[in-house]
């Protein structure tokens, strides 16, 4: 792709600290950033080092993979945690990764004295040890204690704050905490959603929030988004023609236009992360003016209506809005049939990534 034509994904790292720094000091124990699958697809080295600079000293990650990298991104002080259990342990061990081990197996097979995390399963049925076996974990010789240690668990209906799922997971992890108190450990319940749970989730210890983070709405069901917009998404216009009604357009001619009409190709399509679900149901902004995208989202390219834009304003190269302001990253994830965590990491290698400094942000 022509680099005058790549889309661009701008990430302003002085919202994404004052993200955590708002949830940091939510939690009783305040939170650890969780920056899996590259930070959400934002990119895990440049915000991972925006976050330690800003005071962040735990994180979480996915896998061993991941772990590796960011060790060599921030050094050897941050404590990290590898979510996927334990794989290699001469590996976890050398790079000083603490594996959050999800089974009785697991547990059995770390080796050594470093410390370890230890998941509960308090209700959502994916990872974690049953209830029932935290008390041979909380006996096992593997589990040493450690001060850094974590015990936790995850909320799986948190932004449903009336679904009693939530209290639910609460009781059953309190009553895993009293089962393993004869351990010294982290107790971590909350992820982004969970810290606006109110008292009874937030003094439950040590955060773990995610998309929250990066901008994402942890309160669907609110009014207003608590967190500050963190990306926004551009492509700019590489074609310009003008066509009659009755014209069709992209793949099957699955829209055909109504009146004369100016249309206008950027270069994103469902190889950037547009999704081709999303065709005929997304509007991006030239100027003031909301174009909606028409006919089949193509691989690399997407066609927009720019009939009421400003014909000034139809030129190549001029940049088109995606995702920022009002276009938010819910509403394209809404048209696209999915969650803004499946948009943010759908968007691959192809969008550039433009950092604002951190040094931006207002104190």
């Amino acid at each position: 792709m022509n680099p005058s034509h790549q889309p661009t994904l701008s990430i302003d790292l002085g919202a994404l600290v004052q993200n955590w720094r708002k949830l940091n000091s939510l939690s009783a124990l305040g939170s650890a950033a969780v920056i899996k699958a590259n930070a959400y697809g934002l990119g895990m080295e440049a915000c991972g080092l925006a976050l330690r600079d800003a005071g962040a000293t735990r994180f979480f990650v996915a896998t061993l993979d991941e772990g590796r990298t960011l060790r060599e991104a921030l050094g050897e002080v941050p404590w990290i945690g590898v979510l996927e259990g334990l794989s290699d342990v001469f590996a976890f061990q050398k790079h000083g990764l603490t594996p959050v081990l999800n089974t009785l197996e697991q547990l059995h097979g770390w080796r050594g004295n470093a410390e370890v995390a230890v998941h509960v399963d308090t209700g959502m049925n994916r990872l974690g040890l049953l209830p029932s076996d935290v008390a041979e974990a909380a006996a096992s010789d593997t589990w040493q204690g450690a001060e850094t240690a974590v015990l936790m668990s995850h909320l799986a209906s948190a932004e449903e704050p009336e679904n009693p799922s939530n209290r639910a997971q609460l009781n059953a992890f309190k009553a895993a905490i009293t089962t393993a108190s004869n351990r010294d450990f982290i107790p971590s319940f909350i992820n982004s959603s969970g810290h606006f749970l109110g008292e009874d989730f937030l003094d439950i210890g040590l955060g773990r929030p995610g998309v929250a983070l990066y901008g994402g709405n942890p309160t669907p069901s609110a009014s207003a988004n608590p967190m500050q917009p963190t990306v926004r998404l551009s492509a700019p216009l590489i074609q310009l023609r003008t066509v009659e009604a009755g014209a069709p357009v992209g793949y099957g001619g699955t829209w055909v236009a109504r009146r004369t009409t100016h249309l206008g190709v950027i270069a994103l399509g469902y190889a950037d992360g547009w999704p081709r679900a999303a065709s005929d149901r997304l509007k991006v902004r030239l100027g003031n003016v909301l174009c909606p995208q028409v006919g089949r989202v193509s691989m690399d390219t997407a066609v927009l209506d720019l009939t009421d834009a400003p014909a000034n304003l139809r030129r190549i190269g001029e940049p088109v809005e995606v995702i920022g302001g009002d276009l938010t990253l819910e509403r394209f994830a809404e048209g696209s049939g999915t969650i803004n965590y499946e948009t943010l990491t759908s968007l691959s290698r192809r969008v550039k990534r433009a950092y604002l400094s951190p040094e931006r942000e207002q104190q």
